[in-house]
């Protein structure tokens, strides 16, 4: 979603924060008390973003829910508590992950949720 045109002029108009995704791949943890930072801002933009809605492309779930998660996911790894003051961003995870064919799919052996980067990012592969 961090890619997503419409919701990055969304954000970009409203607040002053970078792309999520370009700070979890660089390597220098150096980098993290900086990120910590800006995840509530971050997160605080998807939030308005979803509203009240179940999804982010409205009462229907499409790919942008998946990409989504993926990015509120990976923001949970990094620092657990970031969703606590975001009560709608935490129902969407629990909504989510409890889709019939998601949860399968994480309680299978096929389901790996490390490593999340490749094998040269220095967290997401520690």
């Amino acid at each position: 979603l961090s890619d997503s045109p419409q919701l990055s002029r969304n954000c970009s108009g409203n607040h002053t924060i970078s792309t999520p995704s370009l700070h979890c791949f660089v390597p220098q943890e150096k980098l993290k008390p900086g990120y910590l930072k800006e995840i509530p801002e971050i997160l605080k933009c998807f939030s308005e973003f979803l509203g009240k809605r179940p999804w982010f492309a409205g009462d229907k779930l499409t790919y942008v829910d998946f990409l989504a998660y993926d990015v509120l996911d990976r923001n949970r790894i990094f620092e657990p508590k970031c969703l606590d003051e975001f009560p709608n961003l935490k129902d969407f995870i629990t909504r989510f992950e409890g889709l019939k064919k998601i949860s399968a799919y994480m309680k299978s052996s096929r389901f790996h949720p490390n490593p999340m980067f490749l094998k040269i990012a220095v967290w997401g592969n520690k």
